[in-house]
């Protein structure tokens, strides 16, 4: 009987270290490629956020793949899936849905949304307007929004007699205001931030009143009225000697802010947290000053699922991306980084409201009622290098706008192929 019973003990032990070692030869791996180096020490907060989610989810093995910005891990997804392989689960620029689209890079929420119709109803409608493909189906669920904005040194302001109640409302202001600054000190006050100005470009169109693309995302409007003044604008700012462009790294336009050379600049939301944490003197924002209307063009990133995955891999990818969707995550993720949180309940949370009842965020909040869905055309990337190559022309070159943005559309219908 003894014996017998040390039989069946071997026997338990040996078929649950074989159920062990089954259920390892099981785990699924998930590759997750991130753009950490939008803003900084992002890569260790999502290297940080991908070990919790391993903890909880032991079967699940996530295959963290930081990549420079967006290009590189738009570059990498496309590269694995035209191989057919998966690239898992991919923070890529909201814009660039429709290419990954037309290149059968990814597959719709629509699978899992329709089981789980009430997550759809925790996202802030603004921040998905850029989710959609042209067949109505959700592609791309945003992870983090931002929006251009502008900042203020009010100490710098200060020193030239202006005062927060004198911040500009309009474009004339905000021009009046410049000239102030620049004759206080001859120095040029306003830093045009670098790389992504088109983006910083679209926002003033929607403040005269236009759209850098029809409604349906099939063709550009570069030639339109709305385009036009804006970018004659931009350059008589820039032949005035108020504001300054110059080459260098989107992310490098915060520590130019920091180090107090410019008094004022255009940039993201996202740099917020930076500034909140290394800034040492007085500084704001406000609404962005508009022309026709107040405007601001919604950015940064949307989260996708690669194509080419086994239904299993799609189960564990879909787990990540509730993980990074839900609300203790999406605070993490805003209060590192300033961006905003893309969930209402996240708004609710003591530390974020707190937050953004201060001064310097309350009207980056205040600015989501004039925030229009970003340009999310086919072959966006091409589209994109004919819009800053107008914009240059003029800004560079001195070529009159209308000349140049009528050029930038014809390139633009070329590449769409719109006869």
């Amino acid at each position: 009987m003894r014996n017998s019973s040390i039989k069946i003990i071997i026997l338990g032990l040996f078929c649950t270290t074989l159920g062990f070692a089954k259920q390892n030869s099981e785990k699924i791996t998930i590759p997750f490629y991130v753009p950490s180096g939008v803003t900084s020490e992002m890569s260790r907060l999502y290297n940080n956020i991908v070990r919790d989610f391993e903890r909880n989810n032991p079967n699940i093995d996530v295959l963290f793949k930081p990549k420079n910005n967006y290009g590189g891990v738009l570059t990498e997804v496309l590269r694995i899936t035209k191989n057919k392989k998966s690239a898992g689960v991919a923070i890529v620029e909201l814009s660039e849905l429709p290419t990954l689209v037309n290149k059968n890079a990814v597959i719709p929420y629509n699978g899992f949304l329709n089981k789980e119709p009430n997550i759809l109803k925790t996202f802030i409608p603004k921040f998905l307007k850029n989710s959609y493909g042209n067949n109505g189906k959700i592609y791309g669920l945003p992870i983090f929004r931002s929006t251009p904005s502008i900042f203020y040194n009010m100490d710098m302001l200060k020193e030239a007699g202006i005062k927060h109640s004198d911040l500009p409302k309009n474009w004339k202001e905000l021009k009046n205001i410049l000239t102030i600054l620049k004759n206080n000190n001859n120095q040029i006050p306003l830093y045009l931030a670098p790389e992504w100005y088109d983006w910083l470009f679209e926002s003033f169109v929607f403040q005269s009143g236009g759209s850098l693309s029809n409604s349906n995302n099939t063709n550009v409007q570069f030639d339109h009225f709305a385009t036009i003044e804006a970018l004659s604008f931009w350059k008589e700012l820039i032949d005035e000697k108020l504001m300054i462009k110059r080459s260098a790294s989107w992310k490098s336009t915060i520590n130019v802010f920091n180090s107090q050379k410019y008094p004022i600049i255009y940039y993201s939301t996202g740099g917020m947290g930076k500034l909140k944490s290394d800034a040492n003197f007085n500084w704001t924002t406000t609404l962005m000053p508009k022309n026709k209307n107040y405007g601001t063009t919604v950015g940064a990133a949307s989260i996708f699922l690669s194509n080419y995955m086994t239904k299993d891999e799609e189960k564990a990818a879909w787990k990540l991306v509730k993980y990074l969707e839900s609300e203790p995550i999406q605070i993490k993720l805003s209060m590192k980084s300033g961006y905003l949180p893309v969930i209402k309940s996240a708004f609710e949370n003591n530390k974020l409201k707190t937050r953004y009842e201060t001064d310097q965020f309350k009207n980056i909040k205040k600015q989501l009622s004039y925030a229009y869905p970003k340009i999310m055309i086919p072959n966006y990337s091409q589209i994109r290098v004919v819009l800053k190559n107008a914009i240059d022309r003029s800004l560079d070159k001195g070529m009159d706008p209308e000349k140049s943005l009528k050029i930038a559309q014809k390139e633009a219908e070329k590449i769409l192929n719109i006869k």
